[in-house]
């Protein structure tokens, strides 16, 4: 019997389990009350995952033999394995009383108490393990997964070290140390251990997930796709591992794909956090902020210390105008990770706008001293200072750019990352006057903003929106004008800034917030949200325009009512709350219909600037003004409709000229003080002193004294713009610069 078992123990060391179950049973079928056979062919049914199995066995052991250590000690693991966790713990304290110096059993109550949740418990359990067995590179790995799940981060690195220089050949340890170093932003040391990892063990889930993780992070999607693929082929059941796929189809652009890996991977573990952040993150990208903030607030209940939830809340909030809240959340992110370089660089921005330049600048720096590859980051700071981003800043960028440039092997650095590199390199080299690199690097990031865009699905469409301007051009005609008259409301506390973006509309609404009896309100969205219900408001399901037929008194002064409400609730007590959302020259008819005693400035510029500035601006969601032809489309609409408001619009624009305000400054700020009915303050003459949020690419222009550096500013990009300012000037309308007289 002795012999039989030696040899069974023989084949089960040497992997050849079959063999080994096969001699077990047989022991078992001379004698059944054999303990440690009994024991032993549980304990291959847990290796074959059989957990049940294991459980019974054992089980059947114990009762033959109670005062085996061991036995209770494996039983424990196949308790844990089968999600049993209270009573893997306990066996393993059963296990401790027989034998107190047993590592192995401080080792596995360890795994319990950190699945329970008790990461700090699991510690000192790994800890006593390692006391009365140093050497054991196991149990360093396992007290590594515990520190960092107390986000001890750098001490978890030490024993993942500990751990690969014990035991080489441990692919868990280079995994695990890879995936750590990656979020420690180590990324080649990370791919080092990951690449490892799944060198020593193909067949390791896990590994093939955490390389992924360091691929997609520098950009090589297809390759990191495939480890994604690979690792769920070997175990359909890892969650996490659906999410990571989303993210990589997200970073390419395709956001359905990407929610639908992220509901894949809730539905196989609804609890975790961090997929309800990634999901919640890729309904932000399609501008569905409700959803996006209801999967914020989820991550949240279930994970309140979870620091990317509070920075996409934040973000969300910051879209929506919600500056205080949104600087608290980022605030918190820092101080649940203060490593953690996105919550510093977006608290940077939200600061930037509220015209906290310097603290602004330190957020931006401790975001590159938590990542130095931090491209976003990059961007922003470059985008701030212009010609006073330090050269070391500069050179640093250039180098970011060239390390991670695409080859035949992948693309680099993600899209939007690189493209935040090259717009904030064309604003320095702007700013320094070296046009034609500038230039270069407008082309590559417009380039790379068309590309994503169109497998976001949000590409311009000019067929589309030609159809569009027919309809505004159609619906809102004198006759319609004639039969609504006397429907909206009597009120001038409205004020709608609009015309083409980058045409001075944030310099306007400035001046005019810089008065005691203004509230600027930002870039609001009311009047698009207006427009889209009024099938809801007049009880049809088709689009917008086809009910301007149906449009009565009652509904007209409920649209308006709610969209007045919606200022009272910005600022109750203001004679006057301006909306500079320039866009909202598409709506000048709604607005007329709505209020017909609202103040409307229609802002204006040399087109040439205007392209110019759009094409050196990376806008979140202006998808035409990142193409030459789109923005010559854009434009010819614009003017289409402008020219049918001056023909059939009911109601006085004031047209002011950016040249003009530039060149007589009190002269126009008077007039518009005037026009919106208040009397002169001076100062509206001091606007770059006036401290408010200031959501704009120009915003620190707004800060400063008025300047001419922007008059005539196209002249720099003659050459690499020339298709546009040819297709704008050859349309009858004499001098490009005669702006929509």
């Amino acid at each position: 019997m002795h012999d039989d078992l030696s040899e069974a123990l023989q084949h089960h060391q040497s992997g050849r389990l079959d063999a080994a179950a096969r001699l077990y049973e047989q022991i078992l079928t001379r004698d059944g009350d054999d303990a440690d056979a009994l024991h032993l062919l549980g304990v291959v049914a847990f290796q074959r995952g059989d957990y049940p199995q294991a459980v019974e066995r054992i089980g059947r052991a114990i009762a033959l033999n109670p005062g085996a250590a061991p036995y209770y000690c494996n039983l424990a693991e196949a308790y844990r394995m089968s999600g049993q966790l209270d009573r893997a713990a306990a066996c393993c304290r059963t296990a401790l009383r027989l034998q107190p110096d047993y590592p192995e059993a401080h080792n596995n109550l360890g795994m319990a108490r950190l699945a329970q949740g008790d990461a700090a418990d699991a510690a000192e359990q790994f800890r006593a393990a390692l006391r009365l067995r140093p050497d054991a590179a196991l149990f360093h790995n396992n007290l590594g997964n515990a520190l960092r799940a107390q986000g001890a981060r750098a001490e978890a690195v030490s024993h993942f070290r500990q751990a690969a220089q014990l035991a080489p050949a441990l692919a868990e340890a280079h995994s695990n140390l890879g995936q750590l170093l990656l979020e420690l932003n180590q990324p080649r040391e990370a791919l080092r251990h990951c690449r490892e990892a799944v060198r020593l063990r193909p067949g390791f889930p896990e590994a093939q997930n955490n390389l992924g993780n360091v691929l997609r992070e520098q950009g090589q999607f297809d390759e990191a796709k495939a480890c994604y693929a690979e690792a769920l082929r070997l175990n359909p059941h890892l969650a996490l591992t659906y999410s990571n796929m989303g993210q990589a189809l997200q970073e390419e652009g395709h956001l359905v794909e990407a929610i639908t890996w992220y509901r894949q991977a809730l539905e196989r573990d609804p609890a975790a956090a961090r997929t309800h952040c990634h999901l919640a993150s890729a309904f932000e990208e399609q501008e569905n902020y409700p959803a996006a903030l209801t999967h914020y607030n989820l991550a949240l209940q279930l994970e309140p210390d979870c620091a990317e939830a509070h920075n996409g809340l934040g973000f969300v909030l910051h879209e929506q105008g919600r500056y205080e809240p949104a600087v608290k959340e980022y605030r918190e992110v820092i101080r649940l990770r203060p490593e953690f370089a996105p919550g510093h660089a977006n608290l940077g921005h939200i600061l930037e706008e509220l015209g906290s330049f310097d603290e602004a600048q330190e957020c931006f720096r401790a975001a590159l001293r938590c990542d130095p590859d931090h491209a976003a980051a990059y961007g922003l700071l470059a985008t701030m200072l212009r010609g006073k981003l330090p050269d070391d800043d500069l050179a640093a960028m250039r180098r970011l750019l060239a390390r991670y440039h695409p080859t035949p092997a992948g693309p680099g650095l993600a899209p939007g990352k690189r493209m935040a590199l090259h717009f904030g390199l064309a604003h320095v080299l702007d700013a320094r006057g070296e046009y034609r690199e500038a230039a270069e690097h407008l082309w590559q990031g417009n380039g790379l903003y068309r590309d994503l865009s169109l497998k976001q699905g949000k590409a311009y469409d000019p067929e589309a929106h030609t159809r569009f301007v027919d309809g505004l051009i159609g619906g809102f005609s004198a006759e319609f004008f004639a039969r609504v008259r006397g429907f909206g409301l009597d009120t001038e506390r409205p004020v709608f800034i609009v015309g083409l973006p980058r045409s001075g509309t944030t310099l306007t609404e400035q001046i005019l917030a810089s008065h005691s009896q203004v509230h600027g309100a930002g870039e609001l969205s009311y009047l698009r949200e207006t427009f889209a219900a009024l099938p809801h408001a007049l009880g049809a399901g088709t689009a917008p325009l086809d009910h301007l037929g149906r449009l009565d008194a009652t509904t007209v002064r409920q649209l308006a009512g709610w969209h007045l409400g919606r200022l009272g609730e910005l600022d109750a007590t203001a004679a006057r709350v301006a909306d500079k959302m320039p866009e909202n020259y598409l709506y000048l008819g709604l607005i007329a219909a709505l209020f017909p005693r609202a103040k409307l400035i229609h802002c204006r510029r040399d087109l040439r600037d205007v392209a110019v500035s759009c094409w050196m601006t990376n806008f979140r969601h202006l998808y035409w003004a990142a193409d030459p032809e789109h923005i010559v489309h854009r434009f010819r609409e614009y003017r289409r409709l402008m020219d049918h408001w001056r023909r059939v619009l009911p109601v006085p624009v004031l047209e002011v000229d950016y040249e003009e305000t530039v060149a007589d400054l009190e002269g126009v700020a008077r007039r518009l003080v005037d026009w919106v009915g208040l009397e002169w303050e001076p100062a509206c003459l001091a606007f770059h002193e006036t401290r408010r949020p200031v959501r704009t690419a120009s915003v620190t222009q707004v800060r400063q004294p008025l300047y001419t550096r922007s008059v005539a500013r196209w002249k720099h990009y003659e050459d690499d713009l020339r298709p546009i300012f040819e297709a704008l000037g050859g349309e009858g309308t004499g001098e490009l610069s005669a702006r929509l007289q």
